[in-house]
């Protein structure tokens, strides 16, 4: 391990404004070659904006032929906000802006168009959409918000999102409580399934609906945490808390009155990882981690009363920068194929950038590899000659993109994939003979879609880059059969229509997502069945009812529950008596090695796969916002969340499947969820809790700078996962404040200060909300950090690199901000005053400045600041000042006063010297606090400040000298 990362660090190359232009990555297979630099290149403006970026395969490229294009370039406006993004994967997007800040019109190299309508508050209240191919604008969207009225009082509706009306039908708010979260909704769908076009009155919208209405409703706590949900078909999930806030018991009430346990009897640690839970059908699901850097290295399941017989027991081995490299199932037996052992054991390797290049494990020795699952094995079959084991080699180029995966299975012949990757983009198909290079509008359309899984398997895709079609089997008669996704405002899918046409007669298979619960139709007459979705703790479940022509072998009500590995991927399914349904087991990257089951009808219950995702007809992977291919192991469609995992639009967890996921295909994070916690501890101390986010009352632009509604979508994955949140983001906000703070030399205290910030204001976000975490170099040099919606971050970016103060423009934008280090100025110029800032929640932050306050900007008069001698040019370095003793007096009335002043001396633009000596001695002066709690006059209150070691002082306390 250490060998092979040795000499391969990681450098930034900045400008003389302290811009980061160059990164530089080292990269070797093993530990004997020569590591090689692969170079990302940034080019930023006379303002600081950035303008272009290369990869280090489009760079490399670049030097030798000036032609070929960055990956990414933006053009701005004079007030620096981005107009338009070039992108050799996803093509050009270009907006029109409004006087303030909102998206008023959006074109793209599709030749779409989109429209945005807004009333006096800025609130959107329509969406126009129109394809190239069609003529005029059609009605995607229109909101309606509530009115001031003591009606709508006292559904806490005033202002609020009461109805949507989207591309699948209309979103009916009927209650909010008062922390803003939705406590009842209502969906109704269109009649036809085809793009809407929506009128103005409401009651020519009501007539496009169907009669049927599905009604979800929720209760909260006083901390946001959801206590019940009731779903559209009257069953009841209900959740109950510990005193910590952690989930102590989830259950199920089903409208025929049966209650069923999910999970209990749930034990967390310190770092609130959870240690043991039992599951409502009796397993125990016990989890072990390490006593030096909190990672899991055991997960096991058993029934309660045989802990000898082990359902599943994983192993975890990691490398030192936390690289899963063995993963172990003692739990399964031992089998020999072919005078060979197979075992229950996969082993990873890695190059020096971490990405996956060899991967061992055990298959389904008859699984050609192709997008269809393999053979299904029924449980107590006796051909041992069925197992084998394998061996995948990956291969990737500069850019990230896998250029080939062999596969060696340890009897037969093997394979290789080649992929065929574009020439200047990151587009990729599997490689054909004579073929031509992919790219946009080659194989890709020019929003950068895969246009075909297969030759004459066609994909179809809507204005907003979303898969509305994926044709299965093509007739010449025209009648297909195919598979149809609407969505709703936010993107999800919320109608899957799967058509077969037989000799006699059309079979079809709909189904309708709902909050927790999904309904599947065939056909009028055929099985109804509808499925509950719930969380038991680290593990699934779902309940299956069934409506009409349930069949024999089945109960009226079956609880599944589902064993998941650190990625959640499904692996175990038992049934209510902990009886084995299905075993599965994947390659890595997702596709299915072997899987197995009790018997047929059982199988083909199971849709949730890989990673814990729905598994669709054509083999695709359905995300949330994106759809993966498993075979050809990327997604076909480029991040709709732009550059925020790398410039590769298409790779999957940066080609390190094994220790990240992607919860909703937007951004990756770490599946392990490790815990510094001990570190963090130091950061920020035990003074953050958890604390759950509400919902959004209304419309956001989305990813596809669009209008989307927050719906079930929101409720159903805030409330997945509690007892982990803080544990994952603690983690999180870590991990983005050290490599955010290393490639913009940022100091130890700066990125604790950062990563304290990020925490924070993560927790206070829902977690269904993708956040973008950033650090730039702040206008004037300085640096400053932010958090807020992907979808804006270059906004946010332009903000804190142009303006002086870019705190009200990250606020308008849904940022919040920090300002780690000052900007560099002339000693003797005045400083910004905190006291001319009134947006507490996103106003630039320091060390004193992040204390909370109640007093008001009247308190803080303006004060000439005192040069400390005669100019020489840049500002001499801060002092630090440690607060910890003031900060009651900070938070009280007249802190901003006191902080002030703190400011003024940690500047240097207020001399220590010139304070008053106490008589403590010279190392204790004390300043004046003129106005400080309603004082008049000098000397009323003053600050005690106390030097300690070289730049480094304390401030002791706030006293009033003169009285007695």
């Amino acid at each position: 391990m250490s060998s092979l990362h040795h000499n391969t660090p990681t450098l930034t190359v900045v400008d003389p404004r302290g811009l980061a232009v160059r990164s530089v990555a080292y990269h070797r297979n093993t530990a004997q070659q020569s590591p090689t630099a692969q170079v990302t290149r940034q080019v930023f403006d006379a303002r600081g904006l950035l303008q272009q970026q290369w990869d280090p395969r489009l760079f490399e490229l670049h030097t030798a032929d000036s032609d070929v294009p960055p990956n990414l370039s933006h053009r701005y406006s004079l007030g620096g906000q981005v107009l338009s993004t070039d992108s050799v994967d996803a093509g050009r997007q270009t907006r029109l802006l409004g006087s303030g800040g909102q998206v008023v019109q959006r074109w793209d190299t599709r030749g779409t168009h989109q429209r945005f309508e807004y009333d006096p508050l800025l609130r959107p209240v329509a969406v126009f959409e129109r394809a190239e191919e069609e003529a005029a604008d059609r009605c995607i969207e229109r909101m309606t918000y509530a009115g001031m009225t003591s009606t709508e009082a006292a559904r806490n509706r005033c202002g609020r999102l009461i109805r949507h009306d989207d591309p699948a039908g209309t979103l009916l708010v009927e209650r909010y409580d008062v922390q803003g979260n939705i406590t009842a909704q209502t969906r109704r769908l269109r009649t036809p399934l085809t793009a809407p076009d929506w009128p103005l009155p409401v009651g020519e919208r009501d007539a496009q609906l169907q009669d049927e209405a599905f009604t979800t409703t929720w209760q909260y706590d006083a901390l946001g945490q959801r206590l019940e949900q009731v779903d559209a078909r009257g069953n009841r999930q209900q959740s109950q808390y510990g005193v910590d806030g952690q989930l102590t018991k989830s259950e199920i009430l089903f409208k025929s009155g049966a209650r069923k346990t999910l999970v209990d009897q749930r034990s967390v640690n310190a770092s609130a990882q959870v240690l043991s839970e039992r599951l409502g059908n009796g397993v125990l699901s016990v989890a072990e981690y390490s006593e030096t850097d909190g990672r899991l290295t055991r997960l096991s399941a058993h029934l309660k009363d045989s802990a000898g017989k082990r359902l599943q027991d994983l192993f975890y081995s990691y490398d030192r920068v936390g690289n899963v490299l063995r993963i172990r199932d003692a739990a399964q037996p031992t089998r020999w194929a072919s005078n060979a052992q197979v075992e229950a054991v996969s082993t990873f390797e890695y190059d020096s950038l971490s990405r996956l290049i060899k991967a061992t494990g055990r298959e389904n020795a008859r699984n050609t590899g192709a997008s269809a699952l393999p053979g299904r094995v029924t449980f107590g079959a006796k051909d041992d000659n069925l197992w084998g084991n394998y061996t995948r080699h990956y291969a990737y180029d500069s850019a990230g993109n896998l250029t080939q995966m062999r596969h060696v299975p340890s009897t037969g012949s093997g394979y290789t994939q080649r992929m065929q990757v574009g020439e200047h983009s990151n587009h990729s198909v599997i490689a054909r003979e004579g073929a031509k290079a992919p790219g946009l509008g080659d194989g890709f359309d020019q929003g950068g879609n895969l246009m075909a899984l297969t030759p004459g398997q066609a994909l179809t895709w809507n204005v907003r880059n979303q898969l509305v079609r994926v044709a299965q089997v093509l007739r010449d008669n025209g009648e297909h059969d195919d598979e149809i996704y609407l969505y709703d405002g936010a993107g999800q899918r919320v109608v899957k229509r799967r058509v077969a046409h037989g000799k006699a007669q059309v079979h079809t298979h709909e189904v309708l997502y709902l909050p927790g619960l999904e309904l599947h139709r065939q056909g009028p007459d055929g099985e109804w069945l509808n499925v509950v979705l719930a969380q038991a703790g680290r593990h699934s479940a779902r309940g299956l009812q069934w409506e009409q022509l349930r069949p024999e072998e089945m109960l009226d009500e079956q609880l599944r529950f589902s064993l998941d590995d650190h990625l959640g991927s499904s692996t175990l399914e038992l049934d209510e008596k902990a009886g084995l349904l299905s075993q599965e087991s994947y390659y890595p990257f997702g596709a299915t090695a072997w899987w197995a089951a009790k018997n047929a009808l059982e199988a083909s219950y199971k849709n949730r796969r890989y990673s814990g995702k729905e598994r669709d007809a054509s083999g695709l992977y359905y995300y949330g916002f994106r759809y993966y291919a498993p075979w050809l192991l990327r997604w076909i469609s480029a991040d709709p969340a732009g550059d925020v995992d790398g410039l590769n639009l298409y790779a999957m967890v940066g080609n390190n499947p094994i220790g990240y996921v992607d919860d909703n295909g937007l951004q990756r994070h770490p599946a392990l969820e490790l815990v510094t916690y001990l570190v963090i501890a130091l950061l920020v101390g035990h003074a953050v809790g958890v604390e759950i986010g509400s919902a959004a009352q209304i419309a956001y632009f989305g990813l596809i700078l669009g209008i989307a509604s927050v719906g079930f979508y929101l409720h159903q994955w805030a409330a997945a996962r509690p007892q982990r949140r803080l544990a994952f983001y603690q983690q999180e906000a870590l991990r983005n404040a050290q490599e955010l703070g290393s490639r913009q030399g940022a100091d130890e205290d700066e990125i604790a200060e950062l990563a304290a910030f990020f925490l924070q204001h993560r927790l206070a976000t829902p977690d269904t909300k993708s956040l973008s975490y950033g650090l730039t170099p702040a206008a004037r040099g300085g640096l400053y950090g932010y958090l807020g919606p992907t979808e804006r971050r270059k906004q946010a970016e332009t903000a804190s690199l142009t303006e002086r103060n870019p705190s009200f423009t990250l606020a308008r934008l849904g940022f919040v901000g920090i300002e780690l280090r000052a900007p560099a100025r002339k000693v003797g110029a005045s400083p910004l005053p905190a006291a001319g800032l009134t947006h507490t929640e996103v106003q630039p932050q320091t060390r004193v400045t992040s204390v909370g306050r109640q007093g008001s900007a009247s308190e803080e008069p303006a004060v000439e600041p005192v040069s400390p001698g005669p100019s020489s040019g840049l500002e001499p370095e801060r002092l630090v000042i440690d607060v910890e003793s003031v900060l009651n007096e900070l938070r009280g009335p007249g802190g901003g006063i006191l902080r002030n002043v703190i400011n003024r001396l940690e500047a240097r633009t207020l001399d220590f010297h010139t304070g008053h000596a106490m008589a403590g001695g010279q190392n204790v002066r004390s300043f004046d606090l003129p106005g400080y709690r309603g004082q008049r006059g000098r000397g009323a209150y003053r600050v005690m400040i106390q030097h300690t070691s070289g730049l480094n002082y304390r401030a002791v306390r706030v006293m009033n000298p003169h009285r007695r």
